[in-house]
């Protein structure tokens, strides 16, 4: 459950009589998967008899972290104690049996919950401190004024909610209630004393939130003197002695004194001005972020202290996912931004750049900015159009920005890449990690004074990665390995035991037999009556460390607990007379989900197919009555939602619902409502996902359920497990900082594993539990693309279709010039750098001049530069090119004057070339048969095109998504939901038009402009020809659509859009 890090944190506090610190993680984790389980109905957290009770653990290292001297015992003692409360909090939750609200603070005694949260602050643990914060219960009935405000005081302090204590700060001291106030000399100590306290906290408040704050030691000067007038002094028989007399307030005082130790350095407001900053731009920054994120955690201080932030520095950042990689990663980019620089910012996934987006115009808005961020990358294929400040896009659309727009990074002076464990090429799936690696590449060539930034939970080699950077572009490149979690997760697998299953398949095969003699008939498959007795009761197998693997002394430090109060049914087969048993991951993950909504704890289901997810999300909502309410906002949401689609009928979202999906095939307007009602409290309750979406989600989950860890195989050969990285993705998702502290994860492994009682754990069990608690979450070794296509050119296999497109990215032009700089590019690779580290530089030599001796018999020498420049750049034979600019020359008077019309251009070219066609189209070829309803190991044919031209067309004339679907055949009122859902006309939006129809119109813009026809095509509209891509992309017919849609955010819907501006019109 708890990172290295954070166990070596518990470890390190004191040891008791009875008590050792090195078993306290397991400890925890082991109370917190006992609760889990019994929220889940599975078994109740019985504490076993011993000396030392959680409560006693809680109250006697929160004495030790308040009384003692050395600041590492105080801090390590504080995080114990604060934990124990936690999990005590959250027993007395379960058991409805939490104590009557009493006054958090009084002459006696702080509240457990109360001292929670400063404990956790004082151990700089601001997660828990934020959830801690939403265990503290106020009564202003059963307590002293101050005494609730002081809990609203602390309440902001652990949610970060600073401003509040400053704004309650100018006004509570005239608002007290009515008879409140008692002229008792007691009270009116008490009230004195707590006055003061709150008056520090109000203090601390300043200085975390103002950079130049003055008194900085005012709030430790106040808390230190109610420490003092709390205890009376008396000197008898000559020693001293303390009376306490208000032994409540001081102890309060004394846990405000730990807690300003513990933060008082955090603050995000004490940043100083990188070298080279406007000091203006920067402290209104860190004012503005200080409002909302004022703690900085230690990790993220640790990057600071290196000075990643400053320019010249480029870094590799090696963050746990959820450990805010995109929080730390804003520093640096509003110190570029304060150098009166801009930043473009590479994220692997749309859905992730949307999540970027929204993300990074939170940290930066407009009003600050002087823009707003922006992710429509291919506008900046228009000539007077600049890179906002900040832009978001995937590396694939950079590479073609850096390739048809290099002037556009001008003034670039940071580049951030995302999850660039992603440079590294898959088994059999290449073609992103080397558009990867060439956007890094070529983003150097044309920004050479640029620092890079790159990020990602998963690198085992960021040290050499971050040397090849150092030696790429000649200035410091940091590693930066950050493995502490803000967040952690309780991890566990799905097990059975074993005599259970045995006697399952047993009565299974027996009824079988009896089906058989009873029907005179032997069935080849299990029949009905034999499957239902495969009903077995789950257990939880849970690692308790995150090194509960043992090797050395052939141990396992983990243990059971049963899952949930009912059964669940497993799948199964005949081989050879035997019941082979299957998991049936999404039945089983979706009782689990249901129990989990039931008990109100927001779940995440990962599943491993995109229409799973909308089956598994209806399935669980169908056990609900419960209405969803919708905020202001979501009804807006809804209303663009039904326009776009055609109606709610049409949409995967019909309703508000108890589960939502989440898929690559939902419109963004679906997307952003299922994660909005998730959210909230009293949303959604379940998220059921792919795998691949998971970079993409940043989601509150209390439970996480991995619904099997294999997928169906990408060439149809059986099946694949998921890449670790996935795993660990997905697992991740379960508790997130700023929302939960601690979050459940639970994997349903493929096959059955299963447990014998007093056995050991199988190979197949610790395999399991491994794939989901490794030694370390760092298992990608990055490796340059480049090493894989040169080894297939050296093995004579030319004519691979990676090979081929490497080959036209770094096709020399005919002068040398050009031709030095792609060897010289190459040279300068990753690939480059391990060769000579290694010793194999000149083997690697031999091997690159075999590629440009491919490059060469191209043949160019009846090209211009320009053209050779685009085939180099867009990864296209110049043959391609050369095509497409005799088509455009041929009949220049004659050419489209409307984004439609191009459009029609367009499919009747690639009709008229087989060639072309192929070449264009391969990568979206199934897309493509799935928008036309057709098999997706068929070809494309005529008839297919003309189908997607008219499903383009209705798309860029603002139709919506019902008539776009009967364009293209399909038929969105049918009785079968997935007909109405329209798949063909999401499977063109999604994946056809923005992986190849737009990408095709951005050449077309570059021949025309190349050709410049607009003198003898008077009617030819330069502005038009630019956008096209975004137009068609974006679906809009005009350059005036396109502008009106820019300019109106606030529409939702790009139907209203096209609605609204022919009202404008009229």
């Amino acid at each position: 459950m708890y990172d290295p890090e954070t166990a070596n944190l518990l470890r390190s506090a004191p040891a008791l009589d009875g008590i050792d610190p090195v078993t306290i993680p397991q400890l925890l984790t082991s109370h917190y998967a006992k609760i889990v389980s019994a929220r889940l109905g599975g078994e109740s957290d019985q504490e076993e008899s011993g000396s030392w009770s959680l409560e006693k653990i809680a109250d006697t290292y929160e004495t030790i972290a308040s009384i003692h001297s050395v600041r590492e015992i105080k801090k390590s003692s504080a995080f114990v104690a604060a934990s124990a409360q936690q999990v005590i909090s959250r027993k007395e939750l379960l058991e409805s049996e939490r104590p009557p609200v009493e006054s958090n603070v009084d002459i006696a005694r702080v509240s457990p919950s109360l001292a929670a949260v400063l404990l956790f602050l004082a151990a700089e643990q601001y997660a828990d401190a934020h959830e801690a914060a939403s265990n503290i219960r106020i009564d202003i009935t059963k307590q002293e004024y101050c005494s609730y405000i002081i809990s609203q005081h602390v309440i902001d302090l652990g949610r970060g909610d600073l401003t509040k204590i400053v704004e309650r700060a100018n006004v509570w001291r005239q608002q007290f209630p009515p008879g409140s106030i008692s002229n008792d000399v007691e009270a009116i100590a008490i009230r004195a004393m707590m006055n003061h306290l709150a008056f520090g906290i109000e203090e601390l408040a300043k200085l975390l939130l103002e950079p130049n704050f003055q008194q900085r030691e005012m709030p430790r000067v106040t808390f230190n003197r109610v420490l003092d007038l709390a205890a009376e002094r008396k000197i008898i028989f000559g020693e001293e002695r303390i009376d306490y007399t208000y032994p409540g307030i001081r102890h309060l005082a004394s846990l405000l004194l730990l807690m300003f130790d513990g933060i008082s350095g955090s603050a995000l407001a004490n940043v100083p001005p990188p070298i080279g900053a406007d000091p203006t731009f920067w402290n209104n920054w860190i004012s503005y972020r200080a409002k909302k994120f004022p703690y900085i955690w230690h990790n993220h201080r640790k990057a600071l202290d290196r000075f990643f932030h400053f320019s010249g520095v480029s870094s590799v950042l090696v963050l746990p996912t959820g450990a805010g990689k995109t929080t730390v990663s804003s520093i640096k980019i509003a110190s570029v931004l304060a150098q009166g620089k801009k930043v473009v910012f590479l994220a692997p996934t749309h859905a992730l750049v949307d999540q970027l987006t929204n993300d990074l115009s939170e940290m930066f808005p407009s009003e600050l900015l002087g823009s707003s961020v922006s992710s429509d990358f291919d506008l900046l294929l228009k000539m007077d159009i600049a890179l906002p400040e900040i832009e978001v896009m995937t590396p694939e659309r950079c590479l073609a920005i850096i390739s048809f727009s290099p002037d556009s990074f001008e003034d670039v002076g940071l580049l951030v890449f995302d999850e660039c464990h992603l440079l590294s090429p898959e088994a059999g799936k290449i073609r992103r990690a080397l558009d990867g690696m060439l956007c890094v590449l070529g983003f150097n060539e044309i920004a050479p004074q640029a620092d890079m930034l790159f990020l990602s939970a998963m690198i085992k080699n960021g040290d050499e990665f971050a040397k090849w950077i150092e030696e790429l572009t000649g200035r410091q490149c940091l590693n930066i390995e950050l493995l502490w979690k803000p967040s952690r997760q309780a991890r566990g697998v799905v097990i059975y035991n074993n005599d259970e299953l045995e006697q399952v398949k047993r009565n299974a095969i027996g009824i079988q037999n009896k089906q058989n003699l009873e029907k005179g008939k032997v069935a080849k498959a299990l029949r009905s009556p034999s499957k239902k007795e495969l009903n077995v009761q789950p257990h939880v197998l849970w690692g308790l460390q995150h090194n509960w693997l043992d090797t050395k002394n052939n141990k396992a430090i983990c243990n059971f607990t049963k899952l949930i109060d009912e059964n669940v049914f497993l799948n199964g087969v005949l081989r050879n007379g035997k019941v082979a048993l299957q998991p049936n991951a999404n039945s089983v993950a979706a009782q689990i989900a249901t129990i989990c909504a039931k008990r109100n704890m927001k779940t995440i289901v990962f599943v491993n197919q995109k229409q799973h997810a909308c089956s598994l999300a209806s399935e669980i909502s169908h056990k609900f009555s419960a209405q969803i309410d919708i905020t202001e906002k979501e009804q807006k949401l809804w209303n663009a939602l039904a326009i776009e689609t055609g109606g709610l009928e049409h949409s995967i979202l019909h309703k508000p619902t108890v589960a939502v999906p989440h898929n690559a095939s939902m419109l963004k307007l679906e997307r952003e409502l299922a994660e909005s009602m998730y959210r909230r409290d009293n949303g959604a309750r379940v998220i059921v996902a792919t795998p691949t979406l998971a970079q993409g989600l940043n989601l509150p989950a209390q439970m996480a359920v991995l619904a099997g860890d294999k997928r169906a195989s990408a060439d149809g050969g059986g099946r694949e497990s998921l890449a670790s990285h996935e795993l660990l993705n997905a697992a991740a998702r379960a508790g997130r900082a700023g929302h939960l502290a601690n979050g459940i994860v639970l994997l349903i492994p493929d096959p059955v594993i299963s447990f014998s009682s007093g056995s050991s754990l199988t190979p197949i069990v610790v395999e399991k539990l491994q794939s989901l608690i490794p030694e370390d979450d760092r298992c990608v070794v990055i490796t340059d693309p480049l090493t894989e296509i040169l080894d297939r050119i050296s093995v004579g296999d030319v004519l691979d279709r990676d090979v081929l497109y490497m080959v036209n990215r770094v096709a020399s032009l005919d002068d040398n010039e050009s031709s030095n700089e792609s060897s010289l590019k190459l040279r300068r690779s990753f690939a480059a750098y391990k060769a000579k580290q290694s010793n194999n530089f000149e083997e690697f030599n031999l091997k690159i001049n075999t590629l440009l001796n491919l490059t060469d018999s191209k043949g160019r020498e009846d090209s211009d530069i320009a053209l050779s420049a685009l085939a180099s750049q867009s990864g296209l034979p110049i043959d391609t090119i050369l095509l497409l600019k005799s088509r455009v020359e041929s009949e220049p008077q004659h050419l489209p004057i409307s984004v439609d019309g191009w459009v029609r251009w367009l499919v009747q070219w690639l009709k008229e070339n087989q060639q072309v066609r192929a070449l264009l189209l391969d990568d979206v070829k199934r897309s493509m048969l799935g928008a036309v309803g057709k098999s997706k190991d068929a070809e494309i044919l005529d008839e297919d095109l003309d189908t997607i031209c008219e499903g383009i067309s209705s798309w860029i004339k603002g139709k919506p998504i019902r008539d776009i679907e009967v364009s293209l055949g399909g038929e969105p009122y049918a009785t079968a939901i997935t007909k109405q859902q329209c798949p063909q006309a999401r499977e063109l939006i999604s994946n056809v038009i923005p992986r190849s129809f737009s990408f095709i119109m951005g050449l077309i813009t570059r021949v025309v402009v190349e050709v410049a026809p607009f003198s003898v095509n008077p009617l030819l509209n330069t502005e038009m020809i630019e956008s096209l891509s975004t137009a068609v992309r974006l679906g809009y017919d005009s350059v005036e659509k396109l502008n009106f849609a820019l300019a109106n955010p606030h529409l939702l819907s790009r139907v209203v859009v096209h609605l609204e501006f022919d009202k404008m019109k009229v």
